[in-house]
């Protein structure tokens, strides 16, 4: 008898992403069928399960699939799986996940269904599953495990691999600098940005005459300000809310959802062409991006590294003297 795990959506392209990612890990784990459902209306409001139409993963199906069944876990998904995570959350007046969801480390779940509602990866919660046919993961970082599953399971639709694919032939020239700049609801440093820009782009132009900067933003007054004081900024046509609002779950100002989504996607895979790579990893787009990147000597800064390494020191100094 066939048994499912289902992985709901939230929030955006990044978070739902790695949900996803962990739902094929377990999936190939505890040998149950996977079962994506992105119906939540955060980048369609006419109920199109939009992972599809975004993505091939052969081991993933749609919900079309289920068996009408009472088995599944947890209970508060009975009867409730057209439902999506928020509406649902809000009406039980949950605030988190745990409720919503299965614990990724235990594979002995009788259920049917068990339903997977995470707003990142799971993958340091699977660790204790990483033994006998698996014992390889556990010599392997998060990191590594998920770029390994994303290549491997997860590839963009063919008209948005073309659109991609266009864009780098008609743009992309010499040595490509990516940038990611996340400045809605969440605001990145702009002045760490820049500086590490400035850096990096004085260190390239001794080594490469050509060199563009592609930046990825959802801000059109960053756009605007970066290709004012840097060269060869480039970026792709999209829509931007007047208002300042993040780009997706906006279907007040945003009239093309689905292409919404589309643009991030560009977005994403266009930075993950690039030859270098500045990113703040609080961003879980910025660190997809970051697994995603295809050049065989491709570079990395992170401007949330050090910020971690100095927290972690902070914090073992604290432990240390009692604090």
């Amino acid at each position: 008898m066939t048994r499912y795990i289902v992985v709901k959506g939230t929030s955006g392209i990044g978070n739902r992403v790695f949900a996803v990612a962990t739902g094929i890990l377990y999936a190939q784990l505890s040998g149950r069928q996977l079962v994506v459902d992105w119906r939540d209306g955060s980048y369609s409001n006419t109920g199109e399960n939009l992972f599809f139409r975004y993505f091939d993963c052969p081991i993933a199906k749609s919900v079309d699939v289920l068996p009408v069944t009472d088995s599944i876990y947890p209970a508060v998904w009975q009867h409730q799986l057209h439902r999506s995570l928020g509406s649902l959350r809000n009406e039980f007046g949950l605030t988190g996940y745990a409720d919503m969801s299965f614990d990724v480390s235990r594979l002995d779940y009788e259920e049917d269904i068990i339903v997977l509602s995470a707003y990142t990866h799971k993958i340091h919660a699977m660790r204790p599953l990483f033994t006998g046919d698996a014992m390889g993961l556990a010599q392997l970082t998060g990191s590594e495990i998920l770029s390994s599953i994303l290549r491997e399971n997860i590839f963009l639709k063919e008209d948005i691999f073309h659109e991609v694919e266009k864009f780098k032939n008609e743009n992309f020239e010499g040595h490509m600098i990516g940038v990611h700049i996340r400045y809605s609801d969440m605001k990145v440093p702009l002045p760490e940005v820049e500086s590490s820009l400035r850096s990096l782009v004085g260190s390239v132009q001794s080594r490469y005459p050509k060199f563009k900067i592609f930046l990825a933003t959802d801000s059109q007054d960053v756009l605007l300000s970066f290709q004012d004081k840097f060269p060869n900024v480039i970026s792709i046509s999209k829509w931007f809310s007047t208002s300042g609002k993040r780009l997706h779950q906006n279907p007040q100002e945003c009239q093309d959802l689905v292409q919404n989504g589309i643009e991030a996607l560009m977005d994403l895979y266009l930075l993950a062409a690039c030859d270098s790579l500045i990113f703040a990893s609080r961003s879980s787009f910025s660190f997809l991006a970051s697994l995603l990147m295809t050049k065989p000597n491709h570079r990395c800064y992170d401007i949330d590294r050090n910020k971690s390494l100095i927290k972690r020191v902070e914090l073992r100094l604290k432990r240390m003297i009692g604090v």
